[in-house]
């Protein structure tokens, strides 16, 4: 069964608390946690101050689905950039037959600049963003 992936944006207003505003679906949760692992964002866990609807969400999963859920992490929109390297979003064995100029034609990256510019424009308004992905 290949993995799937939760993914989710919060947002918090200077001062407040964290609150999730959008929900992102991903085409390959196996591709995207090879990404994190190559660009050292991967397994972090729930940030401490999870809001506490992603906390609910992720509590009823893991009570529900003990051995499935296998990794959680978070990322900031400074550090959506490291995923950009289409080399990160390939097998090794894709990378041994793939010319290294012909990778972009296999990155799946276009959806991170999206979140980037979802995320930058949450931040232009003051309030700060980031990601929170757990894979089952």
């Amino acid at each position: 069964m290949s993995p799937t992936a939760d993914l989710h944006c919060e947002i918090r207003e200077v001062g407040g608390q964290w609150w999730p505003v959008a929900t992102f679906d991903i085409g390959s949760a196996r591709r995207f946690r090879l990404a994190l692992q190559g660009a050292g964002l991967a397994d972090r866990g729930l940030p401490p101050d999870v809001s506490d609807v992603l906390r609910d969400r992720y509590d009823a999963q893991v009570t529900a689905y003990p051995r499935e859920v296998c990794g959680t992490t978070f990322i900031t929109p400074h550090e959506l950039p490291l995923l950009m390297d289409a080399a990160l979003w390939l097998t090794a064995e894709e990378r041994e037959r793939i010319p290294p100029h012909a990778y972009e034609e296999y990155a799946e990256t276009d959806f991170i600049r999206a979140w980037h510019a979802f995320a930058q424009a949450h931040e232009a308004n003051e309030r700060a963003a980031r990601l929170v992905v757990w894979f089952a």
